[in-house]
């Protein structure tokens, strides 16, 4: 998982609902050089918040993103098969990530969560008063 062509032109305001609502940008899911989703105008600030928060209570199962932007839940799904945790979304139905382990997977979410940090800290906004609060 992915994201790129960071888009804040929506943005209007300060708050932290301002943050989450308008920033968004491309997502890609790509696994061994096929692309299995690409999304624009993603909620990668909302997903970032989702994922810190299913990472803190890990052992809790799997992790379906419901977002304020999406009618559908699981515009990305993290689930546990028996050969390991997949990726995958509401929107490529079928189509998943190789399984991987425990590790693997919160490495990819973590890589997420530290991108849209990043993006943040440029905005000179301090990304925990948006993903953490």
């Amino acid at each position: 998982m992915s994201y790129d062509q960071w888009r804040t032109d929506e943005l209007q305001g300060t708050t932290q609902a301002d943050y989450v609502i308008a920033l968004d940008a491309r997502l890609r899911l790509i696994d061994g050089g096929v692309t299995l989703l690409e999304e624009t105008g993603f909620p990668v600030v909302e997903l970032a918040r989702s994922l810190l928060a299913w990472l803190d209570g890990f052992a809790d199962g799997d992790f379906e993103f419901e977002s304020m932007s999406y009618e559908e839940s699981g515009a990305i799904r993290i689930q546990q098969t028996e050969a390991g945790w997949v990726v995958g979304s509401v929107f490529a139905p079928g189509l998943t990530t190789a399984p991987t382990d425990r590790s693997g997977v919160e490495e990819r979410c973590r890589l997420i969560v530290a991108m849209v940090e990043s993006d943040l800290e440029e905005l000179g906004v301090d990304p925990a008063e948006v993903l953490r609060r």
